[in-house]
């Protein structure tokens, strides 16, 4: 059950007190963004909206904040060119003031999931949405709040209902605040408390034996997985690519590839089989590793159950293929992006690299 009202009110209360000080650059800097996107996606400027508020947009947004190649973010989300963008932000801000459609509309757009147009959403509706990220999915764990909502806090991509279900959780938790006396801002102050929560605090969660600790993903999003994957190779320094095209009728879900001294270009191939036929993924996966000379490694993602499935398929195939097929869980997927993102936090923090906003 969720943590005690009294201790629930006595951490903001704490939190309020360190707003003052120390943390109080961090509430500005939200505040800021929420400006930002509020005055450039207003009615009077976004007809007006351009490529280079796109790259503004790219630099500003915390869920874009491991990638490294910007270019290639702006290119994927501008594939239809600027006009639809336009229309698409115009339909999500200004033809309606409803919450689901901006939500559905917003995620029509390439390489746009629940955590950046939650975030987006949160700094233009701050009193209406909620930004899904990590530091707020460990804050609702840390608060024992994850029993209220009837999804994993593994899930990256929501449907609009688990969003909307979200936000009514964080609404619980405003709603107690206020009942306490205490005066809660909006949503994107309330994301800051989870944020405070996980990093100033010494709540600790009390789990069970390791193998009940991890849930094990029986379902997930098929294109966000694909996106991960893509933001941990641009975070490791690889060039990506998307729906890459091996050979005629064999197209892998993401590909690494980098320049190698004297050895040309390398590079890794990675599908994501989440459902459908095996034998054609199998086959897929063959047609690339005959035609592409420079793949180093095929990878399927899926579930556990699936891979097995997969494996075993494989291995009864035999030959060269099964010796280049390796295999990968969702959450090993997930697991990673989250060590990389820490690891990029670290180096921001003592200056070592570039620190986005």
């Amino acid at each position: 059950m969720p943590i005690a009202e009294e201790k629930l009110t006595e951490l903001f209360e704490e939190f309020k007190e360190a707003e003052s000080s120390e943390l109080a650059e961090g509430l500005e800097d939200r505040n800021s963004r929420k400006r930002w996107v509020r005055k450039k996606f207003s009615e009077d400027n976004i007809d007006d909206l351009g490529e280079g508020d796109i790259r503004e947009i790219v630099r500003k947004i915390w869920a874009f904040q491991m990638w490294t190649n910007k270019d290639y973010l702006v290119d994927k989300i501008m594939e239809k060119g600027i006009e639809e963008l336009r229309k698409l932000f115009q339909n999500a801000f200004h033809d309606h003031e409803d919450l689901e459609r901006a939500y559905n509309t917003l995620t029509e757009i390439p390489m746009m999931g629940t955590g950046v147009v939650s975030e987006i959403l949160t700094y233009y509706y701050p009193s209406k949405s909620a930004i899904w990220n990590r530091k707020a999915k460990e804050g609702l764990e840390l608060l024992n709040y994850s029993d209220q909502l009837s999804f994993s806090l593994n899930k990256i991509t929501l449907s609009y209902d688990e969003f909307d279900e979200f936000i009514d959780v964080m609404n619980q938790i405003k709603d107690i605040l206020e009942g306490n006396d205490q005066e809660v801002d909006d949503f994107l102050e309330l994301d800051y408390f989870l944020y405070y929560v996980t990093e100033e605090t010494s709540l600790e969660k009390e789990f069970e034996e390791e193998e009940e600790k991890r849930e094990k993903i029986i379902d997930f999003d098929h294109d966000q997985i694909r996106d991960t994957l893509q933001e941990i190779g641009d975070g490791l320094g690889f060039d990506v690519d998307s729906e890459y095209h091996a050979a005629p009728g064999a197209r892998i879900d993401v590909r690494w590839s980098t320049k190698v001294a004297n050895l040309g270009r390398i590079a890794y191939a990675f599908e994501v089989h989440k459902r459908g036929s095996r034998d054609s993924a199998i086959l897929n996966l063959q047609k690339a590793k005959n035609a592409d000379p420079s793949l180093q490694k095929l990878v399927l993602v899926s579930n556990e159950k699936e891979l097995d499935r997969l494996k075993e398929e494989i291995e009864a195939v035999g030959g060269e293929l099964s010796k280049f097929v390796s295999y990968m869980k969702v959450e090993k997927v997930l697991e990673v992006s989250e060590n990389l993102l820490n690891l990029k936090e670290i180096l921001q923090n003592v200056g070592l690299m570039e620190e986005v906003g």
